[in-house]
């Protein structure tokens, strides 16, 4: 699809009005003729790599947007460098991947943690066929890259020296008022969607009234340093973390005497004759973890640093908001050219917001602590940490550290998140012509055995638990049919792809006739439990929450808010014994977390949350459940199945 333009005179004002249309592209009229109002379909407020990628990405889709930058150039100050998996893979979605690597410098070699004297306290390294890899490319060179691809589109410009004043929604549309150095007026852009992704001062989320909860890091500023030095002739991995809890010095500002500290300082922990580093630039900044309240408000959303702030330790900050940005700009594109209803904008904002909150913030907290933090707690931490990377090889935390960035992504359609825990419900029913017998046998017996068994061998399955059906009757519930339901934890999503893969789970379990069958559940991570203690006889009511369309998902206010109305209702219960909540992960590409395994064509986006309550018999269940069953489905609005079972633990 094409896009044309037009101008006309309203009012006394020059209208410049870009739109859809077909055949021949053409660019867009230059601004340089200072109109008083232009139109556009998205506008951006901010160049940096997240605004601009957002607008590669829409451009691409031959969608018109406008990029608004207050300074007269892209930034050139030094931030991250680091382009991980996940973000590489959205590169090679946009055409631009090999330019990246081409400018950049690959890593393959993976990282180390050392100490002030450069000895190695931890490392990971990748196997030699490993196909994920890092580059490393400053962001103004990255930046060069979009910019240039961008304009490329002709479907964009970018303006420099014109600043977001404020904004203003109108029904379906969204005016907003930028100030240009070279007239005294201002500009009125009117547009469908306003982008925000001006940086961690927003003016675009000021304006929205939209907070920024979190914490400064106050005892702390920062120096981010360009520098050329062969690291690597001297046998340092291209990324390497280096351990030390010196205490902090300078001024707060990057004078003089901060400049030679700053090289003082890293000529002592660098190795080899540091007298023959280049030095290139450097800038000082605040440190941050910080998160907006809501990334949209309307037909204004928020993306990047605007949306959200974390310390750079381990690069997360730029790789979650470029990941902010295909899942952004995939709504939009789904939003402005198939119709697509509001809700996939709202998603956008509910599940990145829940990203940086459950991932990104925790991951480079931990990161940043791992490095400075003199916490016992903490030194604790980071001991275990090494060890599980030096000692046991623990295969989880080798992926999560890694390959951190894809527990960031909510468009990869072929890797997974190496984060989170998972836990897996998966229902159980007779084969036609089975017996109880059989099926007791079949799965209790065989299908047990093959899974410990596994487990002894090195399959990374944590805990696994068989849900025997009592088929109680629930009121204000549908009954489930299914004689078992399967629970079975691992380490996360990155692993239960990769185990189906493997030849020996195909040979074995996953050869076995009990797993073909119809089975439907869903893929969870757990939001709260609570219990009053251990008990090696519990009934257990397993609550599934079903959805009531392909959209219909659980707020993350939602799941908070549920959590704690149902832990101190049970706490306060004495036919209640724990409670616990879980909040469906299941992959959209389900089919490739599944392929060319027995659970391929299984239903597995059918709920949306699973919730447990304990109890010590089925009496307490069936009181309780019925006492509070209006609350339990918000008066009918959740539709909820039903399975009051008796656990059975295997491992």
């Amino acid at each position: 699809m094409a896009i044309r333009h037009a101008e006309q005179i309203e009012d006394g004002n020059l209208i410049v009005r870009f739109g859809m249309s077909n055949p021949s592209s053409l660019a867009f009229p230059s601004l340089k003729r200072c109109p008083t109002k232009i139109r556009t379909t998205v506008a951006i407020v901010g160049a940096g790599p997240v605004g601009l990628f957002t607008a590669l990405l829409l451009a691409q889709a031959g969608i018109k947007v406008i990029v608004f930058e207050t300074g007269t150039r892209l930034n050139q100050s030094p931030r991250a460098v680091a382009y991980f998996p996940a973000v590489l893979d959205e590169f090679k979605k946009a055409g631009i991947l090999q330019e990246v690597i081409d400018k950049g410098e690959k890593n393959t070699d993976g990282c180390a943690w050392r100490d002030p004297s450069g000895k190695i306290l931890a490392a990971v390294d990748p196997p030699p066929d490993s196909p994920q890899f890092a580059v490393c490319l400053p962001q103004p060179e990255f930046c060069e890259i979009l910019h240039k691809r961008l304009l490329e589109t002709r479907n964009a410009e970018v303006v420099f020296d014109h600043t977001y004043r404020r904004h203003e929604q109108t029904g379906s549309s969204v005016l907003l008022w930028i100030k240009s150095s070279v007239q005294e007026s201002d500009i009125i852009c009117e547009c469908e969607y306003l982008i925000g992704t001006d940086g961690g001062r927003s003016n675009v989320r000021k304006a929205l009234g939209v907070e920024l909860k979190g914490f400064t890091w106050e005892s702390l500023q920062l120096v981010a340093v360009n520098f050329q030095y062969a690291l690597g002739e001297l046998g340092w991995k291209k990324a390497n973390f280096i351990v030390d809890q010196a205490p902090d010095t300078g001024n707060g500002t990057l004078d003089d005497s901060t400049v030679k500290v700053v090289k003082d300082r890293l000529m002592r922990l660098l190795p080899g004759d540091t007298s023959q580093i280049e030095w290139e630039d450097m800038a000082l900044y605040k440190v941050h973890q910080r998160c907006a309240t809501t990334f949209r408000k309307g037909n204004v959303l928020l993306a990047g640093d605007a949306a959200h702030l974390n310390n750079p330790i381990g690069g997360l900050g730029l790789t979650t908001g470029l990941l902010d940005a295909a899942h952004l700009a995939e709504s939009l594109r789904q939003t402005l050219l198939e119709n697509a209803e509001p809700i996939v904008l709202e998603q956008y904002a509910e599940i990145r917001r829940s990203i940086f909150l459950h991932r990104t913030n925790p991951l480079s907290t931990d990161n940043f602590n791992r490095l400075r933090s003199q916490d016992p707690e903490h030194v604790r931490q980071r001991d275990e940490f090494f060890a599980k990377l030096n000692k046991s090889k623990d295969i989880a935390t080798v992926l999560q550290v890694g390959l951190p960035d894809y527990a960031l992504s909510s468009t990869s359609k072929t890797t997974f998140s190496t984060y989170e825990e998972v836990t897996w419900f998966i229902t159980v029913t007779k084969l036609d012509g089975w017996s109880d017998e059989k099926l007791a046998h079949e799965y209790k017996v065989v299908h047990a055995n093959m899974t410990r068994q596994g487990k002894e061998h090195g399959a990374p399955t944590r805990r696994y638990t068989q849900y025997k059906n009592l088929y109680q009757q629930v009121p204000g519930t549908k009954q489930a049919g299914w004689a078992y339901v399967t629970c079975i934890v691992f380490p996360n999503l990155f692993l239960v792809h990769a185990g189906f893969q493997d030849p020996g789970y195909k040979a074995t379990a996953g050869a076995h006739h009990f797993c073909r069958l119809d089975q439907q559940g869903c893929l969870t991570r757990k939001i709260s439990e609570f219990s009053k203690g251990d008990s090696k006889s519990i009934i257990r009511a397993l609550l599934f929450h079903e959805r009531c369309s392909a959209t219909d998902e659980c707020s993350q206010d939602w799941v908070q808010e549920r959590a704690a109305k149902f832990s101190t209702r049970v706490k306060s219960d004495d036919r209640a014994y724990g409670y616990v909540l879980w909040q469906d992960m299941t992959p959209k590409n389900s089919k490739t977390l599944f392929r060319d395994s027995q659970f391929e064509s299984g239903r597995w986006h059918e709920f949306k949350a699973v919730e447990a309550f304990d109890f010590l018999d089925t009496a307490s269940a069936n009181t309780f459940l019925r006492e509070n069953m209006e609350d339990i489905t918000e008066g009918g609005k959740q539709t909820i199945t039903a399975v009051v079972s008796d656990p059975d633990l295997i491992f």
